[in-house]
């Protein structure tokens, strides 16, 4: 397997060749960031200079400018640093991922479909906003799998005592979402959720538990006390359950979950596992700000692959059960 100072090599030449390419994005983007403020600084202080019957007028002049300045920006620069992160990635991604398995293949501005999202039943809000990039997809020794990044968000409407109706988005899930082929047939549906409600209310948390499962499961109590504490289970088929969530498969979800955080959410359904990982920063995201020649950022890339592909082992989906292949 080649190894990373070799795809440095390689890369170095053809990521110098984007290099002037990013140092334009970024002067693009200073420019046309001073247009937007500029005007809009000084039409604000001048809405604090100028009479009060013309106060009116600069602040409606620098709202109408903010939403001119915006589209400039979005348009000219936003459109550039857009198509400079897609030609980094394009360059970058197939020559690491093959570190991992040369059959899995990247698009950068592919993803996992709103439809695959509601599927896992990991969340119940059904998004009025939904993205998704960066799609990982093929197979992992035996293992075939999807990972994307995604933002779902759901629009709130309230109306204050003056009826004036104000519109907000509420993230439901940000991070990354992953669906793999489990090592072992089963036809139920299980799901792994954080136990928040015994957290916070103790053993009467235990009747909120019941009412925060998917249509027809019912909850589930597990022998594993350090599971137990970190995660409620609802299933299906109990017996089934307990057969996927066997002891050292407990063991590697806690695990999984001390390393993602305790927002970790995972689901067993249609013999396949999917898990969303809680991510506050871009995934698989260059800085414009850095040279696209920069090794180091190269590495940061391949870390966050690891972080994603080693849940491949973690969760030990290469070995296959019985007739499993």
């Amino acid at each position: 397997m080649r190894d990373l100072d070799d795809i440095l090599g390689e890369l170095t030449p053809r990521l110098e060749a984007i290099e002037a390419e990013r140092q334009r994005c970024r002067s693009m983007s200073g420019v046309y960031l001073a247009v937007l403020v500029v005007p809009l600084a000084a039409g604000v202080a001048g809405a604090f200079a100028v009479a009060e019957d013309l106060k009116v007028f600069f602040i409606f002049g620098s709202f109408l400018w903010l939403v001119i300045g915006f589209v400039l920006y979005s348009i000219k620069a936003g459109r550039a640093v857009s198509a400079y992160k897609v030609a980094f990635k394009e360059m970058v991604m197939p020559p690491l991922l093959s570190m991992f398995d040369p059959s899995l293949r990247h698009q950068s501005e592919a993803g996992l479909s709103e439809e695959i999202f509601l599927g896992t039943e990991l969340f119940t809000t059904n998004p009025d906003r939904y993205s998704s990039e960066d799609l990982i997809e093929g197979r992992h020794g035996k293992t075939y799998l999807r990972i994307a990044e995604v933002d779902a968000e759901e629009r709130r409407t309230s109306t204050d005592s003056k009826g004036n109706t104000t519109t907000t988005y509420v993230t439901i899930f940000r991070g990354v979402l992953a669906v793999a082929d489990f090592h072992k047939h089963f036809s139920g549906r299980t799901f792994v959720f954080p136990d928040t409600a015994e957290k916070l209310f103790g053993n009467f948390g235990r009747f909120f538990q019941k009412l925060g499962g998917r249509r027809e499961t019912n909850l589930i109590r597990l022998e594993d006390p350090e599971f137990e504490d970190a995660f409620a289970v609802y299933s299906t088929d109990e017996i089934e359950a307990r057969y996927i969530l066997s002891t050292s498969m407990m063991q590697r979800l806690v695990r999984l979950r001390e390393r993602f955080g305790d927002g970790l959410r995972i689901a067993f359904k249609d013999s396949c596992v999917a898990l969303a990982i809680p991510q506050r920063g871009s995934f698989l995201e260059p800085k414009l700000g850095v040279p696209a020649t920069d090794a180091n950022q190269v590495r940061g890339f391949l870390v966050e692959l690891d972080h994603v592909l080693s849940l491949v082992e973690e969760l030990d989906l290469n070995t296959r059960i019985w007739t499993k292949e």
